[in-house]
C-alpha cells in the first residue's frame, strides 16, 4: 500500500504550477478589466447620446420653436394671406406627440408640472386657432389681432426651460454634437432670436427686442462650439451657412430697431426684414444626421469592445482557469488522502497519554497477590463509571439550563398576554370613537364644502389631507389635480411653475415660499395677499395647528384689490380723458430717462398745446369742450407707439415722453403727422362739426437738458415760439438756440450766416 503523502510533500509538488497558471490567469484579468473600461467608456458617450430626455425635449423645442406651432402662429397673424391654418393644427399635433413621449418617461414631480402647464397653454392654442377660423379678426392689423387672441408662448416657453433644466447636461458636463444642437433651437425657436424679433415686430415691446438681442448672442456663441466641434468639411459648411443665415436675422433685427422707432406697421416691418429659411434648415437636418452617425459608430464601437472581452474571458477560462482548477483540485484530493492516517496517528497518541496518565494515577502494589487478576477488569469498570459520571454531570447541567430558559419564557409569555389583552381593549375603543368621529367628519366636510373660502389642511409640509372645490376654483388649479398622495411642496412647485410667485427656477422658487411660511409660522398665524392664475386676488391665513397640521383659508378680494387699483389710478390719471396726470409724467420720466442714458438712445418731450380750443367752449358750451378733449386723447392713444407716455397736464394742455429714438429727427416727425391727425374735423353731439389745430414745442434728452424740469422748460419755451410764428406748426429748442447763435454773430460784426427756424407742418 502507497504511503500517504505530507502536506509538505503536497503543496511542493503542485507549488510551482499553480503559481505559473495564477500569474498568467491575473495578468490575463487585468488586461480584460482595462478592455472593460475602454468599453465601458465608449458606452458612456453612447449612453449620452441614446439619453431619452435630451433627444424628447428636442423635438418638443422643435415642435414649439422655429418650424414650429409658435413660428407658423405668429407668422400666421403677420402673414394671413401667405400662411396656412392648416400648419397651425399641425403644429398642435406635433406638440401634443411630443408631450405624449415625454410623459411616457420616469418623470419627476416637477417636469409633471411642466407638462401640465404646456397641456393648459396649448389649449389656448386651440382656441385661438378657432378664433382665427372663423373669420373674427380678417380685417384687423396684425398688431391687434396679436393683442385680441391674447395668447403668448411666455410661460409655455418658461415650462419648456424647467424641462431642460432638470434633464439637460449639468454645468461642466461634456457637450456633445447632440446637446450643441439642442442649445441651438432654444437660441433661435421658443423664446429665441426668431420668437422675440417677431414679437417685438408686433408690439413694439422694448424688453422682446432686448431678448432677441440676447438671444442672438446666444445663437452666436453656440454655433462658434458647434464650429470647434465640427470634424468634416460638410459640417463646417453647414455651420457656415446657419451662420450667414443668423446674420441676415441680426440685420432684420435692426432694421425693425429703425422702423419701429419711424411708426412703420408690423406687416411692412415683417415684408422688409424676412429671410430665407431653407439653405439653414437643410443645414441645420445635416448636422443633425451627423449626429445620429456618430452615435451608431460609438454603439458599434461599444458591442466591438464588449465581443473582444467575450473571447478574452473564453481563451481565459479555457487555457488558464480549467487546469488551475484541476491543480487545486490534486491537491484537495492529496489532503484528503492525507487526513485519515494523520487520524489514526493522533488517536493512538491520544490514547497512550490517557493509559498513561490512568496507570500513574492507581496504585496496585500493595494488594495481596490474589486481587493482582482483577486489576484489568477494574479498571475497565473504573473507565466506565468514570466516563458515565462525566455524561451524568453534564446532563444534569444541560437540564437546569433548559429550567431556567423555561422559567423565563413563562415569564415572557404571561408578559405578552398581558399587553395583547391590554390592546385589544385600546382596539375596541379606539373603534367605538372612530364610529362616533366618522359622522362628524362627514358632517364637517359637507360644512367645508359650502363654504365661500378656500380650504385646505395637509400634514406638515408633507401630504395633502382634505380640500374644497371652492379652493381649487380660486388658484385655478383643476380639482382632479388635488389627491392625497400630492404634498404641499407640489402644490407650492405647481404654482411656482406657472409663474405665480414670479420668474425664475421654479425649484429653488417654491424652497424660498416653504421657508418664509415656516419662518412665519413660528410666529403664530401668517397672513398675505396673493394672486393666482392671474384671475383672482386671495388673502391667505395660514395656521399651525399643535399637532403639527398646517390649515390654510383662502379668501376672495379681487374686487377690493381692483377697487384699490381703481383708486390708485385715479390718483395719477385724468378723469375726463383717461389719460395720465402730472404726478404720473413725473414717476415716469423721474426713472425712464436714467433708463434711456444707460442705452446711449435719445428721448424727447413734447409739449402740445390745441389751437382755437377756447372759441368751442364759448360758441357750443363745456360739454362740447369735453367731447373735444376726449376725442382729441383717443386720437393721441392711436398715434403714439407702446413705449411711449401721454399725459393731460392742463385744460388743453398736453405732454409727450418718446424713448428709445435714434435722434431728435423723428420725434419732430411725429408731431408733424399728430398735427395732421388733430386737424381731422370732429362731430359733436349737437350736430354740428369743429375743427381746431395744435402747436407742439420738442425738446431733447440728453442734447438740450439732463434734468425733467429743464426739459419740460425748454419745450414749453420751443411750444412759444410755435405759437408766436402762427401756430398749428412744430419747434424744436434745438433750433431756437441755432438761431440765437446766429443774431448774436450778427451783432458782434461776424461774417456768419444764422440759421432760420425749422418749421414743421402748415401753417395756418
Amino acid at each position: 500500500m502507497r504511503k500517504a503523502a505530507s502536506v509538505s510533500q503536497i503543496i511542493k509538488r503542485h507549488l510551482v504550477r499553480m503559481s505559473v497558471l495564477g500569474s498568467v490567469l491575473c495578468a490575463g484579468l487585468l488586461y480584460m478589466a482595462y478592455e472593460l473600461s475602454v468599453a465601458e467608456s465608449r458606452w458612456g458617450e453612447a449612453a449620452s447620446l441614446h439619453d431619452a430626455r435630451p433627444a424628447a425635449i428636442s423635438r418638443l423645442r422643435h415642435e414649439l420653436g422655429y418650424g414650429g406651432l409658435v413660428h407658423h402662429y405668429l407668422n400666421t397673424i403677420l402673414r394671413p394671406e401667405e400662411s396656412s391654418l392648416e400648419e397651425v393644427a399641425f403644429g398642435i399635433g406635433g406638440v401634443e406627440s411630443a408631450l405624449k413621449e415625454f410623459g411616457a418617461l420616469d418623470i419627476s414631480p416637477l417636469e409633471r408640472t411642466a407638462l401640465e402647464i404646456i397641456r393648459e397653454e396649448l389649449e389656448q392654442f386651440n382656441l385661438a386657432l378657432r378664433a382665427l377660423e372663423e373669420g373674427e379678426f380678417t380685417s384687423m392689423s396684425p398688431e391687434r389681432t396679436y393683442l385680441r387672441l391674447g395668447v403668448t408662448p411666455d410661460r409655455m416657453a418658461q415650462a419648456v426651460e424647467t424641462l431642460a433644466m432638470v434633464s439637460g447636461p449639468r454645468e461642466g458636463d461634456r457637450q456633445d454634437g447632440q446637446h450643441l444642437l439642442g442649445a441651438f433651437e432654444a437660441a433661435i425657436g421658443l423664446n429665441g432670436l426668431i420668437h422675440h424679433l417677431k414679437v417685438y415686430v408686433l408690439t413694439s415691446d422694448a424688453a422682446a427686442l432686448e431678448a432677441a438681442n440676447g438671444a442672438l448672442t446666444r445663437a452666436r456663441n453656440v454655433l462658434d462650439e458647434l464650429r470647434a466641434v465640427a470634424m468634416t468639411g460638410t459640417e463646417r459648411e453647414a455651420v457656415r451657412i446657419i451662420g450667414r443665415t443668423i446674420d441676415d436675422y441680426a440685420r432684420g433685427l435692426t432694421i425693425a430697431a429703425e422702423m419701429v422707432a419711424e411708426g412703420v406697421p408690423a406687416r411692412e416691418i415683417d415684408k422688409a426684414i424676412r429671410v430665407d429659411d431653407v439653405p439653414a434648415l437643410s443645414a441645420y437636418e445635416t448636422l443633425r444626421g451627423f449626429a445620429i452617425a456618430r452615435l451608431n459608430e460609438r454603439t458599434r464601437e461599444v458591442g466591438a469592445g464588449l465581443v473582444t472581452v467575450r473571447w478574452l474571458a473564453l481563451v481565459l477560462i479555457v487555457v488558464f482557469l480549467v487546469p488551475f482548477v484541476l491543480q487545486f483540485a490534486r491537491v484537495c484530493l492529496g489532503l484528503m488522502k492525507a487526513v485519515p492516517s494523520w487520524l489514526d496517528q493522533v488517536t493512538d497518541i491520544a490514547d497512550s497519554l490517557a493509559k498513561e496518565e490512568f496507570d500513574r494515577n492507581q496504585d496496585y502494589s500493595g494488594l495481596p497477590a490474589e486481587f493482582a487478576a482483577l486489576e484489568t477488569p477494574f479498571n475497565a469498570i473504573r473507565r466506565t463509571l468514570w466516563f458515565r459520571r462525566e455524561q451524568a454531570v453534564e446532563g444534569e447541567a444541560q437540564v437546569d439550563s433548559f429550567a431556567a430558559e423555561n422559567d423565563q419564557l413563562s415569564g415572557k409569555l404571561a408578559t405578552v398576554r398581558k399587553d395583547l389583552d391590554e390592546m385589544t381593549a385600546r382596539a375596541e375603543s379606539a373603534e367605538a370613537r372612530a364610529a362616533s368621529a366618522g359622522t362628524s367628519v362627514d358632517m364637517i366636510g359637507g360644512v367645508i364644502e359650502s363654504l365661500s373660502q378656500g380650504v385646505l389642511a395637509t400634514h406638515g409640509f408633507g401630504k395633502l389631507m382634505f380640500w374644497n372645490p371652492r379652493l381649487a376654483e380660486l388658484t385655478g388649479v383643476p380639482l382632479g389635480w388635488f389627491t392625497r398622495e400630492r404634498t404641499l411642496k407640489e402644490l407650492i412647485l405647481y404654482l411656482a411653475t406657472r409663474g405665480d410667485y414670479g420668474v425664475g427656477d421654479p425649484t429653488q422658487i417654491a424652497d424660498r415660499v416653504i421657508k418664509t411660511i415656516d419662518r412665519e409660522l413660528g410666529d403664530g398665524v401668517y397672513r398675505y395677499d396673493q394672486s393666482f392664475g392671474g384671475q383672482f386676488v386671495l388673502a391667505l391665513e395660514i395656521v399651525r395647528r399643535g399637532d403639527g397640521t398646517i390649515v390654510f383659508s383662502a379668501t376672495d378680494i379681487t374686487e377690493r384689490h381692483e377697487q384699490a387699483a381703481i383708486m390708485r389710478e385715479q390718483a395719477t390719471s385724468d378723469p375726463l380723458t383717461g389719460l395720465a396726470n402730472r404726478n404720473a409724467l413725473d414717476k415716469f420720466t423721474g426713472s425712464m430717462f436714467r433708463h434711456v442714458e444707460r442705452s446711449g438712445k435719445v428721448a424727447a418731450v413734447l409739449a402740445l398745446d390745441l389751437d382755437g380750443f377756447k372759441p368751442v367752449n364759448d360758441a357750443y358750451g363745456h360739454g362740447a369742450g369735453d367731447e373735444v378733449l376726449v376725442e382729441l386723447s383717443a386720437r393721441l392713444r392711436e398715434e403714439v407707439r407702446d413705449t411711449d407716455f401721454v399725459a393731460r397736464t392742463g385744460g388743453d394742455e398736453f405732454i409727450i415722453v418718446m424713448l428709445h429714438l435714434e435722434d431728435i429727427r423723428g420725434a419732430v416727425r411725429f408731431a408733424q403727422r399728430l398735427l395732421r391727425a388733430i386737424e381731422v374735423p370732429i362731430r359733436l353731439s349737437q350736430g354740428v362739426e369743429v375743427s381746431i389745430s395744435g402747436s407742439i414745442g420738442v425738446s431733447a434728452f440728453p442734447q438740450d437738458a439732463r434734468e425733467v424740469d429743464e426739459l419740460f422748460r425748454k419745450a414749453d419755451e420751443a411750444l412759444y415760439e410755435a405759437k408766436g410764428a402762427g401756430r398749428n406748426c412744430v419747434r424744436a429748442y434745438g433750433d431756437l438756440n441755432a438761431v440765437k447763435d446766429g443774431q448774436d454773430a450778427v451783432e458782434g460784426g461776424k461774417d456768419e450766416t444764422p440759421s432760420g427756424l425749422r418749421v414743421a407742418g402748415s401753417s395756418r
